[in-house]
C-alpha cells in the first residue's frame, strides 16, 4: 500500500496522544475496545485504494489495530471519533527528541533505530527534507481536499504539517519547524471556520484552540507571537 496511505486526523484524534475509549465497539475486522480502555495513538493513516482508515494504539498488553471503513454507519468512523474516543496528553515516541524553541539550540538526532522502525509516519514524509523542499507542501493539501469529502480533511492537513514541525525540530531546522506551525494553526483555523451550526462551531473552535495549544506545549513557546 506504499504511496496509497496518508497520515491524517480523523476528528479530535491525534497521533502520539493518549487516547481512552468511552464507549464499547468493534471495529469492521472483528477487533473489540471496551469502554475505560486506553493506549497511546502511534498510527493514524488513510487506504486511499481501499477507503479504510487504519488506527495503530499502544497499549501495555500490546499493540491494537483497527480498521475503520469509511462507508462505516456505526461504530468509531469519520465524523464520530468522539463519540468512541477521548483524546489525552502527547506522548512523544521513545527514542525521540525534541529541539525547544531555544536560539542556542543545536540539531539532535533523528528518531533512534528502534523508534524509527516503529514511527508510522506517511510515505512522503520519510525522505529527508530538500534545501528547495517548499514550506507549504500544496500538492499534498490539493490531494487531500480532492479525495475527502468532509471537513476534517482541514485537521487532517494542519497535522500534516505539524508532524513536519516535529520533524524539523528533531533536525534543529528551527526556521522550517517555525514555518510548519504556522501552517498547521492555520488549517486548523480553516477547520473551524468550516463549521456548519453555532454548536459544530462552539466544538470545533474548542478542538482548534486545544491543537493550538498543544503544538506550544510541544515546541515550547508560541512561534505565531514569537515569530510573526
Amino acid at each position: 500500500m506504499a504511496g496509497n496511505t496518508l497520515a491524517l486526523t480523523v476528528d479530535n484524534l491525534r497521533v502520539d496522544h493518549r487516547v481512552s475509549v468511552i464507549r464499547d465497539f468493534t471495529d469492521s475486522a472483528g477487533t473489540s475496545m471496551c469502554a475505560g480502555e486506553s493506549g497511546v495513538l502511534r498510527g493514524l493513516s488513510w487506504d486511499q485504494l481501499r477507503g479504510i482508515i487504519h488506527i495503530e494504539i499502544e497499549r501495555e498488553g500490546g499493540a491494537v489495530s483497527l480498521v475503520i471503513p469509511l462507508s462505516a454507519q456505526s461504530g468509531p468512523r469519520n465524523g464520530h471519533m468522539r463519540e468512541f474516543f477521548e483524546l489525552g496528553d502527547y506522548v512523544p515516541v521513545p527514542g525521540t527528541e525534541r529541539v525547544f524553541d531555544n536560539a542556542l539550540a543545536k540539531p539532535v538526532n533523528a528518531l533512534s533505530p528502534h523508534a524509527a522502525e516503529n514511527n508510522r509516519a506517511a510515505d512522503w514524509d520519510r525522505t529527508e527534507p530538500t534545501a528547495d523542499e517548499p514550506d507549504r507542501l500544496e500538492e499534498r493539501e490539493q490531494a487531500l481536499l480532492a479525495s475527502i469529502n468532509h471537513i476534517g480533511v482541514a485537521a487532517s492537513i494542519a497535522e500534516m504539517y505539524a508532524e513536519r514541525m516535529r520533524k524539523f525540530q528533531r533536525e534543529g531546522n528551527q526556521a522550517r519547524a517555525i514555518a510548519a506551525f504556522k501552517l498547521a494553526v492555520d488549517w486548523m483555523g480553516t477547520y473551524a471556520s468550516w463549521a456548519t451550526s453555532g454548536g459544530e462551531g462552539t466544538a470545533l473552535s474548542y478542538e482548534r484552540d486545544r491543537f493550538h495549544a498543544a503544538l506550544v506545549r510541544e515546541f515550547g513557546s508560541d512561534p505565531t507571537k514569537n515569530h510573526p
